[in-house]
């Protein structure tokens, strides 16, 4: 296991997580003063497993100080070119400043295959977006796999000011994408200044109505800007299957889709759980842990990045029983009739409960 070896100057007794995939890092290039794309090399033998739908993130295992560190980053690149991530540095941010500041070319980091649901559907050629700071990633990769003569994007893009816009050169290049950015904190001709929020949102629509025309609508970035951009988009009639948003961090205000399910179910119920073909079975309290905290306190090695309801990588599918969400806000309303749940946010809701990891 180079990968550590390389990070921490010593031979590691961990192993590699669950799913995960030792890939090299082929290139740090600095976008902005707090930002960086991370290149990374694809195996052809691991080409398949690595292929994804623009939108789409991946997850980082990076062992740092002693501790295992799970992070998602969007991909922004198009599919078929190399994969990259861009990774802006947060405040205090364990990972995202490790990628910044020390992160080297032709070091191995773990990587799990691509999820989430932040995609494109067929057919959906007319595209909106609001974003704002690095809410761009996600939407550069599907910006970048729209072709001229296929789609085309309007992009409202807020940024601080002119030196903090990630993508700013190539996004001058795409050319059937039009963005017009904001700066909350900076005047600069002919970028507007203002923030992307209900009135700023509100005037760009009524701007130019035909932004109500398109097939999709893409929102990502701070909470409350997508909290904003939801609320004004469905008071100009869109509807809401029409809206996709992307979070990075767990909101605090933003109410979540609950499952539906038996809430007067109290006392233990038998889990089970399919994981990596093994059979695990164990009693849990409906009020007690939620079934990823009690795998992993089992020593089992299942998936999960985020514990906050906002990623899908500890995604389940319910084969007998039910489950309660306490929160949800990266499953699809189709996924949850399907059965699918996340466990870092599930507890039992009947007396027997069969999930499995494996589909």
């Amino acid at each position: 296991m180079a990968f550590l070896s390389r990070l921490f100057k010593k031979e590691p007794a961990a192993k590699i997580p669950r799913g995960f995939h030792a890939l090299t890092i082929t290139g740090i290039e600095r976008l902005t003063e707090d930002s960086v794309l991370v290149r990374i090399d694809v195996p052809e033998q691991l080409r398949e497993t690595f292929s994804f739908k623009p939108g789409q993130y991946l997850n980082f295992a990076i062992p740092l100080n002693g501790e295992d560190h799970r992070r998602s980053y969007s991909i922004c690149s198009a599919p078929g070119n190399e994969l990259c991530v861009a990774v802006k540095a947060v405040e205090n941010g364990t990972v995202s400043n490790w990628f910044n500041s020390e992160a080297k070319e032709g070091i191995e980091v773990l990587v799990a295959p691509p999820v989430g649901n932040f995609t494109l559907h067929e057919g959906e050629k007319n595209v909106v977006a609001f974003v704002a700071g690095s809410g761009i990633t996600p939407v550069m990769s599907i910006a970048r796999s729209l072709d001229s003569n296929y789609g085309k994007m309007r992009l409202f893009y807020g940024n601080k000011t002119v030196n903090s816009i990630i993508f700013r050169e190539e996004l001058e290049k795409l050319g059937h994408v039009t963005t017009v950015h904001y700066l909350s904190r900076e005047e600069k001709a002919p970028m507007r200044n203002g923030r992307l929020d209900k009135q700023g949102i509100t005037a760009c629509i009524r701007e130019d109505l035909t932004v109500l025309q398109a097939d999709v609508f893409f929102l990502c970035g701070p909470e409350q800007m997508i909290m904003d951009a939801r609320e004004t988009l469905k008071l100009f009639g869109v509807a809401d299957n029409k809206i996709r948003f992307e979070l990075f961090t767990t909101p605090s205000a933003m109410p979540s889709n609950e499952t539906e399910t038996d809430l007067d179910f109290t006392g233990k119920s038998q889990v089970t759980v399919f994981l990596d073909d093994e059979k695990i079975s164990f009693e849990l309290d409906a009020s007690g842990k939620t079934i990823l905290e009690t795998l992993d306190k089992k020593g089992y090695d299942a998936p999960y990045s985020c514990r906050g309801g906002v990623c899908c990588t500890c995604k389940a599918k319910v084969l007998e029983g039910n489950a309660k969400m306490a929160l949800n806000y990266t499953l699809t309303d189709e996924e949850v009739e399907q059965g699918y749940i996340l466990t870092c946010q599930s507890h039992p809701a009947s007396e027997k409960l069969t999930i499995t990891y494996d589909v």
